[in-house]
């Protein structure tokens, strides 16, 4: 492969990148997981499902997303990546044991905790809950990822992550 072609292969990734980010922006900013519209759990798995693609392709070439902010850490969690990866797998895999709460048999799938309620919960020893006034807590399993917090999040850095060499 020569030089040029690796540059536009590497400009094609880019802007492809890039489009699965707009899109998801666009989805965040529809509003569509701030109330209980049809399309709700749907828009969310076609986040998920574009996150864990860009994710993934980021990973592959060096640039891992591995903050932990809000987010429990776990042998299999280990930051953001595997985070939203587990949840695209749960979303997307309705039989995937990572649709239950650990340690038990409750499927516990696509549940959303609004507002600050941290305790809202209890399976067993294990409480699930949103621990953030301003936010809201999607849960697949015993797995949660936050709108605002981490979402959100990935939404403003992915770009120019995305841009740079």
């Amino acid at each position: 492969m020569t030089q040029a072609t690796t540059t536009q292969n590497g400009w094609m990734q880019q802007q492809e990148l890039l489009s699965e980010v707009q899109r998801c922006v666009d989805l965040f900013n529809s509003q569509v997981f701030l109330n209980n519209s049809v399309f709700r759990q749907s828009a969310f798995i076609e986040l998920l499902v574009r996150l864990n693609y860009v994710l993934q392709v980021l990973d592959k070439n060096s640039k891992r997303i591995t903050w932990t902010d809000d987010l429990e850490v776990t042998k299999k969690i280990k930051d953001i990546t595997d985070l939203v990866n587990n949840l695209r797998n749960a979303a997307c895999h309705q039989e995937s044991r990572r649709n239950f709460v650990e340690g038990t048999n409750l499927k516990f799938v696509f549940n959303t905790i609004t507002g600050e309620v941290p305790r809202a919960i209890q399976i067993g020893n294990k409480f699930l809950g949103c621990d953030y006034a301003d936010d809201i807590a999607f849960y697949y399993g015993d797995k949660k990822i936050y709108l605002v917090r981490h979402i959100k999040k990935l939404l403003e850095e992915l770009p120019n992550l995305i841009k740079t060499k």
